[in-house]
């Protein structure tokens, strides 16, 4: 019987074999190519990146501190520039108790009004008021040495308080004052410049509780042409801050009775008692003269109805 030969083995061979004394290249497979699904916007899929949407946030957190800057800025600025406006104003030349040592009524003055008469005189004159509505930035007292005048005359005479001394800030000035000192019943309003279309758009809506206007260096631009109002307008020859072409072309608004007087060397500020107003030309006549002028002017017209 055949023996089965058995094979030897080596084993310093292979032993040999495993020793590392070379290395062993590895046969490296060849890369996969992996592509990838493009990334869906956040419009499409509606929802934003966690990533990015903290820095959105930021972005717009940071402009909304700008705007309020901004804002605040601008506030400030106007706040500024409308109280350097305000406090540039044109002031009298006289103080209060000056102003008392020339009248023989006691002058009072308050927040909301300077008033002037004697509740013990006698007369019908009593009975009709004046209501004052001041031209633009001149302080209430420099219409003093006028109602002054006129209260010497023996009327009641009124100026009520404009915030800022800005005419239309104050439309509704004469409802106060009438409602105030309801014994008056008759009420004429005196305006100064651009005053008088404040005025004389009050006055159009409350035509049955006022009897009429005085116009001082000023018109109108509501048509009263219509109403029952009386009107007496009051210029100066010398005042240059009324657009004269203006004027005329406004007296179509007038009611048909009106009267017109000019104070010939008069000029806008002598309506007043105060320094000459920008863009006004020198009077050849003195404030004193041109506001006793004005108040027997006025006198005179409501002595005529």
């Amino acid at each position: 019987m055949r023996e089965t030969r058995k094979h030897a083995i080596d084993r310093s061979a292979l032993k040999q074999e495993l020793q590392p004394d070379e290395p062993v290249i590895l046969e490296e497979k060849p890369a996969e190519i992996i592509l990838e699904k493009p990334e869906s916007s956040a419009a499409e899929t509606g929802k934003e990146d966690p990533q990015i949407q903290p820095k959105k946030k930021k972005q717009k957190k940071g402009r909304g501190k700008v705007a309020l800057i901004l804002i605040a800025v601008a506030i400030l600025l106007a706040v500024t520039c409308f109280k350097i406006y305000v406090d540039n104003d044109y002031e009298p030349f006289h103080t209060h108790d000056e102003y008392q040592e020339i009248t023989q009524t006691e002058i009072v003055f308050s927040d909301n009004v300077i008033a002037l008469e004697d509740l013990d005189r006698d007369g019908d004159a009593k009975k009709t008021g004046f209501i004052f509505y001041g031209d633009n930035k001149i302080q209430r007292e420099c219409y003093l040495p006028l109602m002054i005048e006129l209260s010497n005359m023996g009327y009641s005479v009124y100026l009520p308080t404009t915030f800022g001394n800005i005419p239309i800030l104050n439309l509704e000035g004469a409802a106060y004052v009438s409602r105030t000192y309801s014994h008056v019943k008759t009420w004429y309003i005196v305006a100064h410049g651009q005053a008088c279309p404040v005025a004389a758009k009050y006055a159009s809506s409350h035509a049955s509780e006022i009897a009429g206007l005085i116009f001082l260096g000023g018109y109108s631009k509501t048509d009263l042409s219509e109403t029952s109002l009386r009107l007496l307008s009051i210029t100066g020859s010398n005042d240059t801050i009324l657009d004269q072409a203006e004027y005329v072309t406004m007296k179509t608004n007038d009611p048909r009775d009106t009267v017109y007087f000019e104070i010939d060397g008069g000029n806008h500020t002598g309506f007043t008692d105060t320094f000459l107003i920008r863009r006004d030309s020198e009077a050849t006549i003195s404030s004193e003269e041109q506001i006793h002028l004005t108040a027997t002017a006025i006198e005179t017209f409501l002595a005529a109805k």
